[in-house]
């Protein structure tokens, strides 16, 4: 998946800010090779970042894999939250 696929699937879920803000460390850290756009809208569903200039990338992570997690063993059906 190219950059630009990337910045599509996070505008489609609505996270355009959060990719302005760690697109190239998202893009460094290979996050497209595990993460769809499903995901990624279920996450935007279930997580709002407000604050996104303040937000670290880590933080960003850390709530993205977890709530993968969530998702890969409890089996929630798509728009549970």
């Amino acid at each position: 998946m190219g950059e630009r696929d990337m910045e599509e699937m996070f505008e489609w879920a609505g996270l355009s800010d959060v990719y302005e803000q760690h697109g190239y460390k998202m893009w460094l850290s290979g996050i497209e090779d595990s993460v769809d756009v499903e995901l990624l809208d279920r996450f935007s569903d279930a997580y709002s970042f407000e604050s996104t200039e303040t937000m670290f990338y880590d933080e960003f992570l850390f709530y993205l894999r977890l709530f993968k997690g969530i998702c890969k063993h409890n089996d929630l059906p798509p728009r549970y939250w």
